[in-house]
């Protein structure tokens, strides 16, 4: 399968990320490996990374956000009062704070061991950590 991923700088003149809704312009980076892309997103004050299919399947190809990067992190999407980066929930990418991630990588270990299975090493882990130990 063919994918192109595409980067968008934030253009919001406020420090406030948190209530962005669209990135516009055109993209910083255009059709970069997905690695790559999430790296170039992190290293700015905020963006995201846009994946859309580019292959011959019947799929669709209209594009969609698969990783979010906010400088100091985007409000816990658990406790609503601290800051943290994007992390894998069982309820797709949220942003996490650490005390959060903690407590529900604490709770999704437990739960494992109770069903008699491997607990993930994605889930309540920063995405942007987990890039080398995804598979490609």
């Amino acid at each position: 399968m063919s994918w192109r991923y595409d980067v968008f700088a934030c253009n919001n003149a406020t420090d406030d990320h948190d209530k962005c809704e669209v990135m516009s312009g055109p993209p910083t980076h255009v059709n970069i490996p997905w690695r790559d892309a999430y790296r170039k997103a992190e290293e700015l004050p905020h963006a995201v990374v846009e994946s859309r299919y580019m292959g011959e399947l019947p799929y669709k190809k209209t594009p969609h956000i698969v990783f979010e990067h906010i400088e100091g992190g985007g409000t816990c999407w658990l406790c609503g009062q601290r800051r943290g980066p994007l992390c894998k929930t069982g309820h797709g990418n949220k942003f996490v704070c650490d005390p959060c991630q903690r407590d529900m990588r604490r709770h999704h270990e437990q739960w494992a061991r109770e069903a008699g299975t491997e607990p993930s090493q994605f889930t309540y882990v920063p995405i942007i950590d987990t890039l080398d130990r995804e598979p490609q």
